[in-house]
């Protein structure tokens, strides 16, 4: 590797990894996610090590998130001689599944219609669960959802209208200024790649994978706290063009197999 390669990759490191405090079990996720999505894809401990040491995660953090990620009943390892070998299990893979359309999406489809869950104040309501089912919280006890109100919403009043319906004001809320500025600055980051890659830089399989895991770690972190009914539905939000630059650099940064990544780490 050249200095100027090395330069090129610890910036990029530099500016991807330093976006957030991202936890170690999370990046986990995502590379296994990026790298091992079919069933019997496994991951050498070996492999992993590098990877990860490349992000700047210490050994002793990922093997607290292995361990956290194998109670959990996201990974399961088996020791074959002297390595390990890391897998996604069927819950692993299934939550991966659901969550691929939306983060390696090229474009999303506007639903037909939107509604409103909203709940007496006085009542406590399962929050996570309303989230998990794609709902943004825009005010207490108040959530917009994509498509129309499904059956069963007990208590709640629901509201439904059109995209064309959408008032400024919930818009505001849906496009909150905390993520609009988390899209500005991954696209910020996304320049520092683009330009490294047009100034001549050319990866190596194993940097490729590093790369591409926290492109799509920080697009994740972002995307998956947003309802179908998303930014990129509102009015000059900044994360319909955030996605189409995700997008042209995954292509550039082509995926590498688990097993041309496995001879590159020997």
């Amino acid at each position: 590797m050249t200095d100027t390669s090395q330069h090129s990759f610890e910036s990029i490191i530099e500016e991807l990894a330093g976006s957030g405090n991202s936890r170690t079990w999370s990046i986990l996720v995502t590379i296994f996610g990026d790298l091992a999505q079919k069933t019997g894809d496994e991951i050498s401990g070996p492999l992993l090590s590098s990877l990860t040491q490349r992000i700047g995660i210490k050994p002793q953090a990922m093997r607290v998130a292995l361990h956290r990620l194998r109670r959990d009943g996201w990974i399961a390892t088996e020791k074959v001689g002297r390595t390990s070998k890391h897998r996604l299990t069927e819950y692993g893979l299934s939550q991966s599944l659901i969550a691929s359309p939306r983060i390696y999406a090229a474009t999303i489809n506007p639903p037909e219609a939107w509604h409103v869950l909203l709940a007496n104040p006085d009542t406590q309501i399962d929050e996570k669960n309303l989230v998990i089912r794609g709902y943004r919280r825009v005010l207490p006890n108040v959530h917009v959802g994509a498509g129309h109100a499904p059956q069963g919403v007990g208590d709640f009043l629901v509201v439904e209208g059109t995209l064309s319906t959408i008032p400024e004001w919930l818009q505001a809320l849906i496009a909150d200024a905390a993520t609009v500025e988390e899209y500005i600055r991954l696209e910020q980051n996304l320049d520092v790649v683009a330009g490294a890659l047009d100034n001549g830089y050319s990866p190596t399989i194993s940097e490729t994978a590093v790369i591409r895991a926290l492109i799509v770690h920080d697009w994740r972190r972002i995307v998956l706290r947003q309802p179908n009914l998303s930014l990129e539905l509102v009015p000059g939000s900044p994360s319909a063009q955030c996605r189409a630059n995700v997008w042209k650099l995954l292509a550039r940064l082509e995926r590498p197999t688990l097993e041309a990544l496995e001879v590159a780490t020997t």
